[in-house]
């Protein structure tokens, strides 16, 4: 039994399975070889027809299996997905083929079982879709399919299909019952042992394909037994049949009485032609141009009644056309041609088929005509068909033509001769074909001999070199264990050193664990105990007139007055600094500027303080009002140091975090299951997502507090978009995104710090891929852009534009893209892909090298998010900045 299960383990785990795969295939081409040869030399034999259609389902199944086997092979598909009830089915399915084409009752009902089969095989297909579709959701649960509810139902319609054709072998047996039944009983104990003590840790059907290995090749001996025993008797049977032909045509020379004969000979033709009908007739007289029906086979009503029927040439025009051409004529598709059935219905025929008429001639002289057609069958005439036939009607011609005349007796001892030749030759073509037959056999099998001798001579012949090549191999396999052993000693001492490592890894696990929470904790502490004037210290509110009706207490704190004294003062007069006064006056009074944010810096009392100005928007009941944050400068820089801080410290467990898992991933610890690698690798992806947010927070708040470092230095634009093309190249394929690149070949290279540079790009693009629809396309657009000499003080910049085709941001949300974590602490923009950090790094970094970004949407459309930068680090660049920074400010 563990000889078994190691057996079947081997031809269902890869490679093995391919193995047994190519040895099975090798069977059924065999089976499809032996039955493709029988079918070329007997097309008419449905046995013929039954082994060519079964070897042509083996085959295309086995095929099937193997092409998947081959594409888990290379990683293309999961095989524990598509293969268990794939292989079912087809197993399945031929054991029905097997069935139909060796059971004797199903071939002696051939529509019986041609309509059984086919029914079947509809069922089965039915049956696998619907277990297909519902596999691969137990599968991702990790249930194996052996002990699945799907193949307990496979095995055992299984086991009930081969039951009931065991039994009906039995009943009704054929020439190879004993074959046929160990056959069966071979698939039959298979798919029993499997259905009773399946491998519960396998998705393969073991037993199964063990009883495969046994029945396919017995399949193709039973196959070949049937192709021996086929009868070579067509010959004979046209011997036969030719000679009736003669003795017809004799008797018509022999009789004066040509009628009476016709009637013999229709039956006569109809067997030689295979035709369900065969009529015969001879011209009427008068002047209508006619046929007067002598003979019928099989008799029809108006013979039996003795009511000879008349065809007028002038009413079927397939009559009127093979007298007028003196050739044979034919009716391909009776079922089009009306004239046709009324011509069958006329001899006393329902239903119409193909059709010939030969018209009988001596010297042009019409004798009489000859109608064959196959009204049962409606098998269609072949050429072979036409020309027995014409082969027939030349020598009732001349039969008819000397019917009645007085023959030498030479002649009628001629004739006997020849008929008894001919019956002799009959008998000596059947003997010949026979000894023809042996003779094949014979030569097959004294080949089969030499073959096998030849390969004997041939190991014969190697004995001495194989022992060379043996003692080389064995102490090539000596030198190979000790080295084996060796490195097995030191693999030994890696596992050691593993295991301590293992111990002190997660010692420093846990001590990472606590220190990420005394970490969280310590920096909770400290932003609870920042100070008032850190951060967003206060707000002042007004109405439309500029008056301020509500101070917070931060506020009255940075202004140092009370909330009385506050209330009722207008904001322009609330600072002494001009530019204040002219911000509050702007959005007063300003429709253009109503939705803009406007930063201003204030001395108080020494302390610089950010003063940032927005315009609420105007409701039903009352118009806009002013807003105004105060918060403190150095308190901002000091936030961003710490949060700066607070990251890096998140960022060292992160770290850790990482470490452990590659660890794990690389099962230098422990063999990992297939799942738990599944659930490592997504726990990696998600701490690299979450460390790439870190870094963009540290990338912002560095920006924030001025600590960030440029290098500008020429860079090539294109070469900028092509490698932030290429690290994204996955999201783009996954979401089925193409990206067009409008911009010439060729741009002047921009003074800038390459790294941001990239960095802009890789985050506009991660938008634009975010946002877009699937399916879609993300043009980038880049070009130059000259002043004339009339503009003075700027200079040449370089243009760039990225376009999505998301639903489109709101008028109301444009300017608010560019602000930090907005997506994190706020609703979703609609058309707004970024995270939250990624387009204020942009920004922060476009801004720092001189340059302006901005965002142009249309709802339902898509964006556009476009930047420009300055070619030389001129102080037009730093003008340029100046201006692309205000303007940003006042957006």
């Amino acid at each position: 039994m563990v000889l078994l299960r190691e057996f079947i383990e081997l031809i269902t785990i890869p490679p093995g399975d391919l193995v047994y795969h190519l040895v099975t295939l090798f069977a059924i081409q065999l089976t499809l070889g032996v039955a493709l040869g029988h079918w070329n030399r007997h097309r008419n034999d449905p046995m013929a027809v039954r082994l060519l259609v079964t070897g042509f389902g083996f085959a295309l199944g086995r095929t099937v299996l193997m092409l998947v086997a081959m594409l888990d092979r290379v990683g293309v598909l999961s095989p524990n997905v598509v293969l268990p009830p794939l292989e079912r089915f087809i197993d399945f399915t031929v054991l029905l083929l097997a069935a139909w084409t060796f059971l004797p009752i199903l071939a002696q009902h051939s529509r019986l079982g041609a309509g059984l089969l086919l029914f079947l095989l509809l069922v089965a297909a039915g049956v696998y879709a619907t277990f297909a579709a519902l596999w691969p959701q137990a599968e991702a649960q990790g249930i194996v399919y052996n002990s699945y509810w799907q193949a307990t139902v496979w095995e055992f319609f299984a086991i009930l299909a081969l039951v009931l054709a065991l039994m009906g072998g039995l009943i009704w047996r054929g020439d190879d019952w004993g074959l046929a039944t160990c056959l069966l009983a071979l698939w039959l104990g298979g798919h029993a042992l499997q259905f009773a003590v399946p491998f519960g840790d396998a998705h393969i059907a073991g037993w199964v394909r063990l009883a495969n290995l046994a029945a396919l090749p017995l399949i193709a001996g039973l196959a070949y037994r049937r192709v021996l025993s086929a009868s070579p008797a067509s010959s004979g049977d046209a011997a036969a049949k030719v000679i009736d032909i003669l003795e017809t045509v004799q008797r018509i020379e022999a009789t004066n009485d040509v009628e009476t004969v016709l009637k013999l000979a229709a039956s006569t033709i109809a067997r030689a032609l295979g035709a369900d009908m065969v009529a015969v007739g001879l011209p009427s007289p008068g002047p209508a141009r006619g046929i007067r029906i002598v003979a019928v086979h099989p008799p029809t009503g108006p013979m039996l009644t003795h009511q000879e029927p008349t065809l007028l040439a002038s009413r079927h025009p397939l009559l009127a056309t093979a007298l007028q051409t003196a050739h044979l004529q034919r009716a391909r598709v009776p079922r089009k041609d009306p004239t046709v059935a009324a011509l069958y219905r006329r001899l006393g025929f329902e239903q119409a088929g193909p059709l010939l008429v030969l018209p009988l001639l001596d010297s042009g002289r019409l004798l009489g005509v000859v109608l064959a057609g196959t009204p049962v069958s409606q098998r269609r005439w072949t050429r072979s068909d036409e020309q027995v036939l014409q082969a027939v009607g030349a020598a009732m011609a001349t039969s008819m033509a000397n019917a009645g005349r007085q023959q030498p007796a030479d002649r009628v001892e001629e004739l006997r001769k020849a008929l008894s030749e001919s019956r002799r030759m009959a008998r000596r073509v059947a003997e010949l074909e026979a000894k023809l037959e042996k003779q094949r056999q014979r030569a097959e099998e004294l080949d089969t001999t030499l073959r096998l001798r030849e390969q004997e001579s041939a190991t014969q012949d190697q004995p001495i070199a194989e022992a060379a090549i043996w003692q080389e191999e064995m102490r090539d396999l000596a030198e190979a264990r000790a080295a084996l052993e060796a490195e097995l000693a030191e693999w030994k001492e890696r596992t050691e050193r593993i295991s301590r490592s293992r111990d002190d890894l997660q010692n420093q696990l846990s001590q990472a664990k606590v220190e990420l929470q005394e970490a969280l904790r310590q920096g909770s502490q400290t932003l609870a105990a920042r100070p008032a004037a850190v951060g967003l210290s206060g707000i002042l509110v007004s109405d439309d007139q500029g008056k301020v009706v509500l101070a917070s207490q931060g506020a009255r704190h940075l202004v140092g007055r009370p909330q009385s004294t506050l209330v009722g003062m207008s904001l322009e007069a609330l600072f002494d600094d001009p530019s204040f006064a002219e911000a509050v006056g702007g959005l007063l009074h300003d429709e253009a500027g109503a939705a803009g944010v406007v930063v201003e810096s204030l001395d108080l009392s020494g302390q610089k303080v950010q003063a940032e100005l927005t315009r609420l928007p105007d409701t039903a009941d009352s118009p806009g009002t002013l807003a105004v944050i105060l918060y403190a400068e150095e308190g901002t820089q000091a936030h961003g140091r710490k949060v700066v801080s607070l990251i890096q410290e998140l960022s060292t467990p992160m770290n850790s975090v990482t470490s452990y898992t590659d660890l794990l991933l690389s099962e230098s610890v422990g063999i990992l299951g297939e799942m738990q690698r599944q659930f490592l690798q997504r726990i990696k992806a998600n701490i690299e997502r979450v460390d790439g947010v870190l870094n963009d927070l540290v990338k912002a708040s560095a920006t924030d507090v001025g600590e960030s470092s440029l290098e500008p230095e020429p860079v090539d634009l294109i070469n900028v978009i092509e490698d932030a093309i290429t690290s994204l190249s996955a999201q783009f394929s996954e979401r089925k995104l193409a990206v067009q690149m409008d911009m010439p070949i060729e741009l002047p290279h921009v003074h800038a710090d390459r790294d941001s540079l990239y960095q802009t790009m890789l985050h506009l693009l991660s938008n634009a891929c975010q946002c877009s629809e699937p399916g879609t396309e993300i043009k980038i657009g880049a070009r130059l852009e000259e002043y004339d000499d009339q503009v003075e003080g700027l200079p040449d910049y370089l243009f760039l534009s990225v376009t999505d085709t998301g639903g489109g941001i709101a008028p109301e949300d444009q300017r608010r893209v560019f602000q930090r974590l907005y997506r994190a602490d706020n609703p979703l923009i609609a058309g707004l892909g970024d995270s939250g950090v990624g387009l204020s790094i942009a920004k922060s970094l476009v801004e720092a090298q001189g340059g302006r970004i901005w965002v142009e949407s249309k709802m339902g459309v898509g964006s556009t998010f476009s930047f420009i930068l300055p070619l030389s680090p001129t102080e037009d660049g730093g003008r340029l900045s100046e201006a692309a920074s205000g303007d940003a400010g006042r957006q």
